[in-house]
């Protein structure tokens, strides 16, 4: 069973946007009301309720009143959605969640590279990049559905082999959250990518309540209280304070691939410095490849977020995937034909010993 978590940044009165903040008011402020409340600060400025407990309730009603009654303003909010720990345990699928490096596994230059000392005592790092020992793992329990492509090391010394996963196939284009309203952000967002993070074919499941659907931001009994303690002026059109949901990924089920990997986009395709078309992609991990990763000492059960598989989708929540065509890979195969020419150039006896090995190990991947 879902759960969900409010944290909340209190302001001063008359606060306008971060700068006001920031103010030592602000800070006076918070402290009281959070004092009053029984809240916690973390962070010197957030503060958390647990939404579906008796006492959460009871504390955003207190807010709401606080807020009414001037004492203080609601400035950003974040409703973030969490699967319990026996559902993530049991979801078919899960994307793993990485740590970013800025200088590391860089798409923008004609050949995937890395920098070794950003990735030590790692196995996956940018989404989607992956460690010798990964390859290995898959290799050794015959995982489906994956080749990897080595990356070119931009250190001085000899370093250990990195990897771009490319999966065959895709985890499909997503489904909206049932709250969002999708046809108010294509308005807002369509001609404009500035405004959105992501393609306007792919689901949403992170939004702003600019986006949420106005009958169920005033009648809903979950909704409703969080829109009276975050009034929202459709006049206003920064994201950065107001109320954010962060919700868990959903997909519908007739999309998902027969495999143990999959990709899904990362960001909005478009070109790099050079005018290629640059396609992030990030790693989905079904039940059984998961297991084997955690087995293996790679990962822990952390390092996965498990999404929701849908049969059926609710009453107004489109499935994108009838409307679009599949998502592409990271690389279309010419491009990947020219990498793999490249990858021989630079690699061609590590990958004849690295091939050899894996197939002694029962697997033969990329």
């Amino acid at each position: 069973m879902a759960t969900h978590a409010l944290e909340l940044r209190l302001d001063a009165p008359g606060a306008d946007g971060l700068a006001s903040a920031l103010t030592e008011e602000s800070a006076r402020v918070r402290a009281a009301v959070c004092r009053k409340l029984g809240l916690r600060l973390y962070s010197k400025a957030w503060a958390r309720l647990d939404l579906d407990a008796d006492k959460g309730r009871r504390t955003l009603e207190q807010l709401i009143e606080v807020c009414g009654n001037g004492q203080a303003v609601a400035g950003t909010g974040i409703v973030y959605e969490h699967l319990g720990p026996e559902e993530s345990a049991d979801a078919e699928w899960s994307l793993l969640s990485t740590k970013t490096a800025g200088n590391s596994f860089s798409l923008w230059d004609d050949y995937p590279s890395y920098k070794p000392s950003e990735v030590t005592a790692m196995h996956a790092m940018n989404h989607t990049f992956v460690s010798e020992s990964f390859v290995d793992a898959c290799g050794q329990s015959k995982l489906r559905g994956i080749e990897f492509l080595r990356c070119q090391s931009r250190g001085r010394k000899p370093a250990p082999a990195w990897f771009a996963a490319l999966p065959a196939q895709g985890l499909g284009h997503g489904l909206d959250h049932p709250w969002f309203d999708r046809r108010l952000w294509l308005q807002e967002v369509g001609n404009d990518r500035r405004k959105r993070t992501s393609s306007l074919d792919t689901g949403q499941h992170t939004f702003h309540q600019r986006w949420l659907r106005a009958d169920l931001a005033a009648h809903d009994p979950f909704l409703a209280p969080l829109s009276g303690l975050f009034p929202m002026q459709r006049t206003h059109e920064s994201t950065l304070t107001g109320l954010t949901f962060v919700t868990v990924p959903r997909y519908w089920t007739k999309a998902l691939p027969d495999a143990d990997f999959a990709y899904l986009p990362w960001g909005e395709d478009g070109p790099n410095r050079a005018g290629k078309l640059t396609r992030f992609r990030m790693l989905a991990v079904r039940r059984g490849a998961r297991q084997a990763l955690i087995a293996a000492g790679l990962f822990d059960e952390t390092a996965f977020l498990a999404v929701r598989a849908v049969d059926t989708p609710e009453a107004g929540v489109e499935i994108l995937d009838e409307r679009y065509p599949p998502v592409p890979p990271m690389y279309s195969a010419e491009a990947l034909a020219a990498l793999r020419s490249r990858e021989r150039d630079l690699y061609s006896t590590q990958i004849a010993s690295a091939v050899d090995r894996r197939k002694r190990n029962g697997g033969s991947h990329g």
